[in-house]
């Protein structure tokens, strides 16, 4: 599944969203999204995003995780069976 967790823009710590780095860095944090195992199920059905989507969702599922404004991409893929997380 997904999880999303924050991240400290100077020494990249993952701490939980609304929380505030453990090094006592200031904001701004970058939201992301953890990806558990994922996949991609129907390579039709992605194939109608626009390439740079595509890019994207692969490039995420390929890295292990994604910028948090890719996360109702992702869920909507999700829903839908196109990417399937363990």
């Amino acid at each position: 599944m997904f999880k999303i967790v924050a991240r400290c823009s100077v020494c990249r710590s993952e701490f939980e969203p609304g929380g505030s780095c453990p090094n006592g860095h200031p904001p701004p944090y970058a939201l992301r999204v953890k990806l558990g195992d994922c996949e991609v199920r129907d390579f039709e059905r992605l194939a109608t995003l626009p390439p740079y989507v595509q890019h994207l969702v692969l490039a995420s599922i390929e890295a292990g995780e994604a910028e948090g404004q890719l996360l109702p991409v992702l869920s909507r893929l999700r829903d839908y069976g196109v990417v399937v997380c363990n």
